[in-house]
């Protein structure tokens, strides 16, 4: 009977675990820089450059980089949350034949032009960037003796002299950047300023020789075994950089945390949620309200709220969480995540 009774303990804590479920969901968290809510869109307006010291031994690369800056912004953006417009559609904008002559005058104007066509001017932050860039790289050939030792038959050894030509591959890079974003003109606002400093980019090659005797150049440096990257990929990569840096400090970003959904609840709801089907899964429950049993009225009250919270709605979560505690005080659940969600459960 004792046995009985304990088998009969252990599948009701089964079934009462089996209430919830863990899964992992995407949790939005605010940009580390807010930006008005109304600006949507970025339109690099201002790209600027300078130059700055590059480490004696360097070649010194004094080619511009604007257009390339310009495109590592433009190619980034999917890291952002917002939309980028690109020298490419201004263009598109201002040859479309409808657009007043004076567009031609610079691109404020355009902006303001581009604002009225998507609805909303305010939308647009005019994004200005100054950068101060420094590269260069240096390319040796030094002749070095080597001694080759060959072993006979008869186990005499013969060393032989040589002399070979050892290559060796440096590569610099550095960029600093101030980057600002305004408030279409005429009120031109600043609502963000910082200034980025990209880690310094230092390659250095083992010395080797080439894979020939023949004297080769600075081209034929990665393909003959050194790996070194040319000047234009070490460019390309610290401005990616810069791109992932500006675009990482405005747009919210995503972690992934364990959730205790409650399964008392709407089914659908539930296998939505846990599915990541976010939108679906707020769709049902704000359909179903406070239908349904208490039970069923709380559990779906939290997951709603463990739904918005997972995309950013903290606040809004926060409320869900406060009104599934007032139908079960006592729940450990409901008081964790009113808690996270930064409220003052009792």
């Amino acid at each position: 009977m004792n046995r009985f009774l304990a088998a009969v303990a252990c599948l009701l804590a089964v079934a009462g675990c089996a209430e919830k479920k863990q899964i992992r969901l995407p949790m939005r968290q605010p940009a580390r820089v807010q930006i008005p809510g109304a600006v949507r869109t970025l339109l690099f307006e201002s790209v600027t450059e300078s130059h700055g010291n590059v480490p004696g031994g360097y070649r010194v690369d004094s080619d511009n980089n604007v257009e390339l800056v310009k495109a590592m912004l433009s190619s980034e953006f999917c890291a952002s949350t917002f939309a980028v417009l690109n020298d490419d559609l201004i263009d598109m904008v201002r040859k479309a034949g409808s657009v007043p002559r004076y567009l031609s005058d610079g691109p404020t104007v355009a902006a303001d032009f581009l604002g009225q066509m998507i609805g909303d001017p305010g939308s647009i932050g005019v994004v200005e960037v100054q950068v101060s860039s420094a590269f260069g790289d240096s390319f040796t050939v030094q002749n070095r003796e080597i001694h080759l030792t060959t072993t006979h038959a008869g186990g005499r050894p013969t060393v032989q002299k040589r002399t070979i030509p050892v290559h060796r591959v440096d590569v610099f890079g550095a960029v600093t950047a101030t980057v600002r974003i305004r408030t279409p003109y005429p009120d031109g606002k600043v609502v963000f300023e910082r200034t980025y400093i990209v880690p310094e980019f230092r390659f250095s090659s083992a010395e080797s020789a080439p894979k020939d005797l023949w004297f080769f150049s600075r081209n034929d440096a990665s393909r003959s075994g050194s790996g070194a990257p040319t000047v234009t990929e070490v460019k390309a990569i610290q401005f990616k950089k810069l791109a992932r840096m500006f675009y990482e400090d405005i747009s919210p970003g995503v972690r992934e945390e364990a959730a205790l959904l409650d399964k008392r609840g709407d089914r659908m709801a539930y296998n939505l949620l846990a599915e990541g089907a976010l939108p679906w899964a707020e769709m049902r429950l704000r359909k179903l309200g406070s239908t349904g049993k208490p039970e069923e009225v709380a559990a779906n009250t939290y997951n709603l709220g463990l739904c918005w919270e997972a995309q950013g709605l903290v606040a809004e979560a926060g409320t869900k969480y406060k009104a599934a505690l007032d139908l079960e005080p006592g729940n450990g659940l409901f008081q964790k995540a009113y808690h996270r969600a930064g409220g003052a459960a009792k």
